[in-house]
């Protein structure tokens, strides 16, 4: 009994928390939080434990078709894009032990949002790629120079292998509230659970990654266009089953 007694307070301290933000009382909003941190920490709770039980049960975990990582630009991209498309979308990205694939798992309407926009994005980039490419390359050439084969895929992977920080420093630019970050921690609490039954093998993808050379203003400018995509559009303006990105 005590225990959802304390639970129903939290609740409380969250909504307080989330109000005093959407007014702009910050302190008010940093003494809330303070408080569930100290009740959170008090009775060994953890957020997943807050989530209003009847809502939870309405989420249904799944898992998305396998994805390639392959890509003749370099695998390290797409993995990095379709994981931080997955995290700031409530999923988590993990890799199969046995074929080296990837897949997504989360409640089903957040999957089928990953998959989209992360479709999405690796056809505006392949495309963004050669744009930027031909730009630089004509630069080179009014200066009498040019780009080797080697130069020209090097080029390729830099710009590729830039465009996930910047899309992750785009999503870090819109501050969670209260709510989503509780929903985060909910939602990662269900993943956890749906693993654990899970019979695959599989990894999760943070993986530590060997650190290459890459071409410095080819990486910038994917970063830079990765910062510019308009995160608020990501599922509207629907047209013929595609999705319009704003840049």
């Amino acid at each position: 009994m005590e225990k959802e007694n304390v639970i129903n307070k939290i609740r409380k301290l969250l909504k307080l928390q989330f109000n005093a933000e959407k007014i702009g009382s910050q302190g008010e909003a940093f003494q809330a939080a303070k408080m569930v941190r100290k009740l959170l920490m008090e009775y060994n709770l953890s957020m997943g434990d807050i989530g209003n039980e009847e809502e939870k049960a309405k989420v249904q975990m799944t898992e998305s078709d396998d994805m390639t990582v392959n890509d003749r630009y370099g695998n390290r991209w797409k993995r990095s894009l379709l994981g931080v498309i997955a995290r700031n979308n409530l999923c988590s990205l993990y890799t199969r032990t046995y074929n080296n694939k990837m897949f997504i798992i989360g409640a089903e309407e957040n999957v089928v949002v990953v998959k989209e926009f992360y479709e999405y994005l690796l056809k505006v980039f392949h495309r963004l790629v050669i744009e930027r490419y031909n730009e630089s390359a004509n630069e080179l050439m009014v200066q009498g120079r040019r780009y080797t084969e080697q130069g020209k895929q090097k080029f390729f992977c830099s710009y590729l292998e830039g465009v996930p920080y910047g899309l992750q420093e785009n999503y870090d630019s819109m501050k969670p509230t209260s709510e989503e970050t509780a929903l985060v921690v909910c939602h990662q609490s269900m993943i956890d659970e749906y693993i654990q039954q899970s019979q695959y093998r599989m990894d999760n993808h943070k993986k530590r990654v060997r650190t290459h050379h890459v071409m410095g203003e080819a990486f910038e400018q994917g970063q830079e266009d990765g910062r510019k995509v308009n995160l608020n559009k990501q599922l509207n303006n629907k047209k013929e089953g595609q999705l319009k990105i704003d840049f």
